[in-house]
């Protein structure tokens, strides 16, 4: 079948388009491969300068990045989660100035995080709990083997996820002293599925481009049966003249 004009645009159309979305998604779940994307990434979100990422992990569908600034006052986390197509869209982070430790919970899930830069040394084991008095309150303990550290659990317990930090005797090191911020900043996405439906959007103009394209080129091109008939009127056309 000979390839039309417009059939040949018909199909530079569609790659133009499908180029389009794949730029679009991959600008909304970029690949986090290297050092420098993820401080990119996460420098464009919550905006501080000179970030620095400390922990990077990832668990059902969901990653987390720890990450201070040049200062090393700042201790954050920036959460991500999992595109249909491969990446990770950014979804919310919060960051406090002044704090040693952190903890949040992670998306929509049982998922909770606890991170820390600069840990105090004379702390080997912390226990997140609403009330160190009441056992039941307890969502999650471990322990700290180096001053910067990022651990995931998974707990059904939703109260306030307080941390507490011991000393190799058990005892409760003073919470002033590796908690200074007067508070967290918090950012957020809303529409995070908008992507998908922009994509969606993108990919129904090309294809209805694009069949228009393939749909004229199959108009415009001659069928080899029309050719035949109509060398055979002419064939009896010129017969008639000669007579």
């Amino acid at each position: 079948m000979k390839l039309t004009v417009r059939r040949a645009a018909a199909a530079v159309t569609a790659g133009i388009f499908l180029l389009g979305t794949w730029l679009l998604y991959r600008q909304e779940f970029p690949a986090l491969r290297t050092e420098t994307e993820k401080a990119a990434v996460t420098a464009d979100y919550v905006k501080p300068s000179g970030i620095v990422i400390l922990r990077d992990a990832a668990r059902e569908g969901y990653r987390v990045l720890t990450f201070t600034d040049g200062t090393g006052q700042l201790l954050g986390n920036i959460q991500f989660r999992q595109g249909i197509l491969g990446g990770w869209q950014p979804v919310r982070a919060s960051y406090t100035y002044g704090d040693a430790v952190g903890t949040d919970t992670v998306g929509d899930t049982d998922l909770l995080i606890v991170y820390a830069n600069g840990c105090p040394a004379e702390a080997v084991h912390y226990k997140v709990q609403a009330n160190p008095d009441n056992p039941g309150t307890l969502m999650a303990e471990g322990d700290v083997t180096e001053p910067c550290f990022l651990h995931i659990y998974e707990t059904d317990r939703k109260f306030f996820p307080a941390i507490h930090l011991y000393d190799r005797e058990g005892r409760e090191l003073d919470w002033g002293e590796y908690q200074k911020s007067s508070g967290s900043t918090g950012v957020g996405s809303a529409e995070i599925n908008l992507v998908y439906w922009l994509c969606a959007l993108l990919l129904g103009v090309g294809w209805l481009a694009v069949k228009y394209l393939w749909d004229q080129g199959k108009m415009a091109e001659p069928s080899a049966g029309s050719a035949g008939e109509q060398d055979a009127l002419c064939e009896r056309n010129c017969g008639k003249l000669g007579e």
